[in-house]
């Protein structure tokens, strides 16, 4: 009897002391969840209870040397809805539809969706977006968003290029530049309970956007205005397939203009100038790559006449010729097997070095 009283309290001895080491391990669990790991969890918990919409910062502006604007942003929307929240579908579709000029097949797919947020519509006109705000919908959201907007169409269109629907660039300062002028984008932070839906007067938290910076270029507005012109009239009279201007100050490189006609419309840059072009997508978007092609950086170009400047500068610099001394052109200028004629065929005749430069003589620089 003694000896099963003995067992039976080894037993007993056994079960408690495994029990005691058993909750001595939950609470040390505990307090390290609780203690060590409380800021981990906290922010997890957080993040289930909140629902988070981005507020897109602004993209910097680029300016001219003069502070002009050449590039800045428009004042758009993003239409969004949030499944959990919609009371009245249909009314929802039925609005969206109306105001956003889609497809209902495409609206009611999107606001059916189970998700926690469905973009439904970006870039919509701030117009649109205060109609749709107006309505009080439940579910729906109208969130501000920011769009390029170029004040000058097709000015310096090849250099400045252009951004996507997303705002990040694709050619030209705009994606060179592109995470310069790109900002950081802020935040809405939404109270949410179990099933995803907001909690009433709860309010939202909100991390403001960081801008981008704005970007300054040596560019003169008024300098590549006028290159401008002056490429579009050159081509016109000379039927040229294109014409390409450059304006750079020789003491420090710095470029006031670079015009390549023809431009393109900046805020529609999609668009092909020539409307009787192919519609075919593949052929359409080689159309486009050469129609936003900047010739002036990356295509060669045969100098010519405009080459004379360089050497009649390097001849005066080395002292080999004066401004007064004479010359004869006849027209043309044997070497070896080639006859190489000049601008006048019929010649210049007798002509000072001056002259010569004056008039584009090839003669003159030959010799």
């Amino acid at each position: 009897m003694y000896r099963n009283k003995t067992v039976y309290r080894k037993k007993i001895v056994f079960v408690f002391g495994l029990m005691f080491f058993m909750i001595v391990g939950l609470i040390g669990r505990l307090i390290y969840l609780m203690i060590f790991q409380s800021e981990y969890y906290g922010v997890k918990a957080q993040e289930l209870h909140e629902r988070e919409r981005d507020i897109k910062a602004a993209r910097g502006e680029i300016l001219d040397r003069n502070g002009v604007v050449l590039a800045s942003n428009k004042t758009v929307c993003t239409i969004s809805v949030i499944h959990s929240q919609v009371k009245e579908p249909e009314k929802v579709i039925s609005v969206l539809v109306k105001e956003l000029g889609m497809e209902e097949a495409d609206v009611r797919k999107r606001v059916e969706k189970v998700s926690s947020i469905e973009r439904i519509k970006t870039n919509v006109e701030k117009s649109v977006g205060d109609a749709i705000r107006e309505y009080s919908l439940a579910g729906v959201k109208v969130d501000e968003d920011y769009k390029r907007y170029y004040p000058y169409d097709t000015l310096g269109s090849k250099v400045i290029g252009f951004t996507g629907g997303d705002n990040q660039g694709i050619v030209g300062l705009e994606v060179k530049y592109d995470s310069f002028l790109e900002g950081t984008n802020g935040k809405i932070l939404t109270l949410t309970d179990a099933r995803g839906v907001e909690i009433e007067n709860a309010g939202e938290s909100r991390q403001d956007p960081i801008d981008g910076n704005n970007l300054i270029i040596s560019m003169d507005y008024n300098i590549q205005m006028y290159a401008q012109q002056m490429a579009e009239k050159a081509m016109e009279k000379k039927q040229a397939d294109r014409v390409s201007i450059l304006i750079m100050n020789p003491q420090n490189g710095e470029i006031y203009a670079m015009a390549n006609a023809p431009e393109f419309d900046l805020n529609h840059p999609f668009t092909l100038n020539d409307e009787t072009a192919e519609t075919d997508t593949a052929k359409k978007q080689e159309l486009l790559n050469q129609m936003w092609r900047n010739p002036c950086i990356n295509d060669t170009y045969e100098p010519g006449s405009t080459f004379k400047v360089i050497t009649a500068a390097a001849a005066l610099e080395q002292g080999v010729v004066s401004l007064e001394d004479r010359f004869f052109c006849p027209g043309y200028k044997i070497v070896e097997d080639r006859r190489i004629r000049c601008a006048k065929t019929t010649g210049h005749g007798a002509e000072t070095f001056e002259e010569g430069i004056m008039n584009s003589c090839k003669q003159v620089v030959v010799k």
